[in-house]
């Protein structure tokens, strides 16, 4: 990629405060997408889109896992509605859903249709986009992808464009504050698989490299944390930065192999993402660190040594490290009270044997195959499932 992508980051304790001068005499309408959940700590935000001079309609339709056919309904509100700034408040599915509404909403007439990078978009044409996280995973505050369920075809349905980089993002970690303690370690997990993927992968660049490095360096450091005490505001703000630091990494060089994984299993099981991206990650890590990179990929291997390094690994041999830091992956899950394992997660042997076609093809069709390091495909993906639902 010749080119890094950012939205205005606003970040911080207080930050919230500084929004209204970033928005003011720029529109007179807004719509606020978000979840019931959430709908319910909007007031702040609300009130101050309200005093910079904005009339703000709330849509709380937004769910986990979003469909196509949820953003379809959101696209519908802004177009009944036509403000001049959307905002997603809330996890990352509530961002995602408010993403797809916002192109559906400039572009009604793509429902239906891929969204991908050679598609012109056009956007902003009737809207800017605002995000405000309020949780630590997704990085969707920062980046050009939207990833929804299509529910008859059983896939995931990426929206992938770079003109879906939001406007501005604001962090304020009090936001993230009410978050309880499985939701802090599955997202945060996330961050870490964002991280690893986008320095491990094909597209990685000198800008992408030192954002994931330090996203994992801080998740190593404060996901434990703020797992343990989630009052520790300190331990939310460095995650909900470091979220965001590996969403500009990633978002500028793409994620790999657990994603793929992740997104298969995330669709025929429903697995949350988080939680499928933190399974999968070990067992692509072991596997792109034991296969021969792809032409003109870096070497997952020296990658991998450097990673381990930056986060304290610094003994033994080149196997030794990258063996050690797929361990201190796991040391982090078994702390923070994540599974390790597909079987753990809840998913039967029934169901994985049933599904495991399904899996195969829909891992073999992900768009981060095609910026995983090595060749993945056939047997070898089929063994990969096999062994993230058994576990080690």
């Amino acid at each position: 990629m010749p080119y890094f992508l950012s939205p205005k980051v606003l970040f911080g304790r207080g930050s919230l405060k500084r929004l209204g001068s970033e928005m003011e005499g720029k529109g007179r309408r807004a719509v606020l997408i978000t979840d019931k959940t959430m709908v319910e700590f909007a007031d702040r935000l609300v009130e101050t889109v309200k005093n910079a001079g904005f009339t703000v309609k709330i849509w709380d339709g937004a769910e986990p896992d979003p469909s196509l056919e949820v953003a379809l309904a959101g696209s519908r509100i802004l177009l009944d509605f036509e403000p001049q700034w959307v905002i997603g408040f809330g996890g990352g599915s509530a961002i995602d859903t408010a993403k797809a509404a916002w192109v559906l909403y400039e572009r009604p007439e793509l429902a239906g249709k891929p969204i991908l990078p050679k598609v012109e978009l056009n956007l902003r044409q009737k809207a800017r986009f605002l995000s405000v996280p309020t949780t630590s995973g997704t990085g969707a505050d920062v980046t050009w992808v939207a990833v929804l369920t299509d529910t008859v075809k059983k896939q995931k349905q990426i929206f992938a464009h770079n003109d879906i980089v939001p406007d501005i993002s604001v962090l304020d970690p009090e936001f993230t504050m009410g978050m309880p303690e499985e939701l802090t370690a599955s997202t945060g997990i996330d961050v870490l698989g964002h991280a690893v993927d986008g320095y491990t992968s094909k597209q990685q660049t000198d800008f992408s490299d030192g954002l994931c490095l330090q996203a994992m360096k801080m998740v190593f450091e404060w996901l434990p944390k703020a797992c343990r005490d989630g009052n520790d505001l300190m331990a939310r703000e460095k995650m909900q930065n470091a979220a965001t630091i590996a969403g500009l990494g990633f978002g500028n060089s793409n994620t790999g192999l657990s994603h793929a994984l992740a997104h298969s299993a995330g669709a025929l099981f429903h697995v949350p993402h988080g939680r499928a991206v933190g399974i999968a990650l070990p067992y692509s890590l072991e596997y792109i660190s034991s296969n021969p990179p792809s032409p003109k990929a870096p070497d997952p291997i020296e990658r991998l040594v450097i990673a381990a390094k930056f986060v304290g690994i610094d003994a033994g041999s080149n196997q030794d490290r990258t063996r050690k830091f797929i361990e201190k992956i796991r040391d982090l899950e078994r702390e923070i009270g994540e599974p390790l394992s597909l079987k753990d997660a809840g998913i039967t042997e029934k169901q994985m044997n049933e599904g495991m076609d399904t899996l195969v093809h829909l891992g073999s069709r992900d768009p981060n195959m095609f910026t995983t390091p090595c060749e993945c495909k056939g047997e070898s993906l089929r063994q990969l499932f096999r062994d993230m639902w058994k576990g080690i």
